[in-house]
């Protein structure tokens, strides 16, 4: 008899907790979609004004990811030109 009523009172605060995490879950989720085109605003904003602040141009749906880059499009080129130059002036240096 012990067992019986231990089991019933397992399954009724269970099905009490069940119940409740439900209700809660949507609660919360009726108040993030109510939330979520503020807490967007809000966002873009705090983004737009840390970009003016960088000197940036900021575009709302731009693809580029944001961050810190080494442009080596014309290293190859201006490693060679300053290798030939002190080659150059090396031969100058050796005929005087």
């Amino acid at each position: 008899m012990k067992n019986f009523v231990a089991s019933v009172l397992a399954l009724v605060v269970g099905f009490f907790t069940v119940t409740f995490a439900a209700i809660m879950g949507l609660f919360i989720g009726i108040a993030a979609l109510i939330a979520r085109p503020f807490i967007k605003k809000k966002v873009e904003a705090a983004y737009a004004e840390a970009v003016k602040q960088q000197g940036g141009d900021y575009t709302a749906n731009s693809t580029v990811i944001d961050g810190e880059y080494d442009d080596i499009t014309n290293r190859s080129q201006a490693q060679s030109q300053s290798q030939t130059g002190n080659h150059n002036m090396n031969q100058m240096a050796q005929s005087l």
